[in-house]
């Protein structure tokens, strides 16, 4: 049964977060949006009452259709691609194969969900004990920049994705992705048991094994189309993830 989650991190706190790292980088004015959170706007605090696995995705997306999204009426609109937006049309835009749909389309794909909507699929993903959450809380545009700087990411790790983790306690943890990785390496046991990676597609596969044996942590290459030449380790890492479910 799902249940209401309460982040040991408020909307209100992180929004302040956000303004202080804004405040000293004028650089990302109109690229950064410290205001608007798509995971709250989205109303996303329904979770299982226990975790299983917890995934980590990067940020979320800076555009609906062809247009920026500005506010929080925008991250419900029926184009903006947000993994939690129930409104989001998934029956049109359903992935037909492996890394050809946005990232929920893809992940859902991969686990073997197949409902028709994106709320259905929703629905399935938690009532599997899933959870989803970004280590960039706030709206960045990478069309505007495409790098999200890495004290960003470092920050956001230390100063909210970090009580996340003790708030939400997962059996399992995956990173999709460098942001992912990039932000765990902030976050004890993993930044002892990342020491040395690389990129999350340098992790050998016998270092795989050990993360997800001694640490409970699966490492996998964002799940998109640019890395459909990692294909073959997106789908064994997710094989390993759907044995971990009911």
């Amino acid at each position: 049964m799902d249940t209401r989650y309460s982040p040991p991190v408020s909307a209100a706190e992180m929004r302040e977060i956000y303004r202080r790292y804004a405040a000293g980088r004028p650089d990302l004015r109109g690229i950064l949006l410290p205001d608007l959170l798509p995971h709250d706007a989205c109303g996303a605090h329904q979770v299982p009452g226990r975790i299983r696995v917890l995934f980590i995705a990067e940020s979320p997306p800076w555009a609906a259709g062809r247009r920026e999204i500005a506010g929080p009426s925008d991250c419900s609109s029926a184009d903006y691609p947000y993994f939690y937006n129930g409104r989001y049309d998934a029956g049109r835009r359903r992935a037909g194969a492996p890394l050809s749909g946005g990232l929920a389309e893809n992940l859902f794909l991969l686990l073997g969900l197949d409902g028709g909507t994106r709320r259905e699929n929703l629905e399935l993903f938690t009532g599997k004990n899933c959870y989803l959450v970004d280590t960039v809380r706030c709206v960045f545009r990478k069309n505007r920049k495409a790098a999200i700087p890495g004290d960003l990411i470092r920050m956001s790790a230390r100063e909210i994705l970090a009580s996340e983790f003790k708030g939400l306690a997962p059996e399992y943890v995956v990173a999709l992705g460098n942001t992912a990785l990039t932000g765990l390496r902030e976050i004890e046991p993993y930044a002892s048991a990342l020491a040395g990676a690389g990129t999350i597609t340098a992790i050998s596969a016998d270092r795989r094994d050990d993360l997800f044996r001694e640490h409970r942590l699966l490492c996998v290459p964002y799940p998109g189309g640019r890395n459909r030449r990692y294909l073959d380790v997106i789908e064994s890492e997710f094989a390993a993830v759907r044995d971990l479910l009911p």
